[in-house]
């Protein structure tokens, strides 16, 4: 397909009416990197977005998975979202009230909450996202409470 046509597809999946500033300028943003695709590009990503497939849950049964969602409007149908809930049973849920399609551009400070939250388990492990003594104890302690207040003050 050109092009055209595969921006126009993608373009119909985004918020129609109105929506706060912040998603509108998240959806303005996508729209923009959309525009610097070529249709090599494009087409190849569409691909991979709309392949059927999926990790398979047994596989990975002995790993920490959070899974994000929001509760307003998004591409994926309640019938998609419901299956993975279904696949996942033992995920944790983030959810955030807004984002849309683009939660982590609009809704980026509670996305990298939770992606704290989700980290902190790998804390002092070999899984670590960052090597323990590039972070002093008296900062792990201010992140710790700040992490707690604000999963307190969701």
């Amino acid at each position: 397909m050109p092009a055209f046509m595969l921006k126009k597809i993608v373009l119909g999946n985004f918020a129609k009416g109105p929506v706060d500033p912040k998603m509108a300028d998240a959806i303005d943003f996508m729209v923009d990197r959309l525009e610097s695709l070529n249709q090599g590009e494009l087409a190849s990503r569409l691909t991979l977005n709309c392949q059927n497939s999926y990790v398979e849950p047994h596989k990975i049964k002995d790993l920490a998975v959070t899974i994000m969602d929001v509760f307003d409007q998004s591409a994926l149908s309640h019938e998609a979202k419901e299956e993975m809930y279904k696949l996942y049973p033992n995920a944790r849920r983030a959810h955030l009230k807004t984002g849309g399609n683009f939660p982590y551009l609009c809704r980026s400070a509670e996305v990298n909450l939770y992606i704290q939250i989700h980290l902190r388990q790998f804390h002092g492990t070999r899984y670590a996202a960052i090597n323990s003594d590039m972070v002093s104890a008296e900062e792990l302690e201010v992140q710790k409470s700040h992490l707690v207040n604000s999963a307190i003050d969701q």
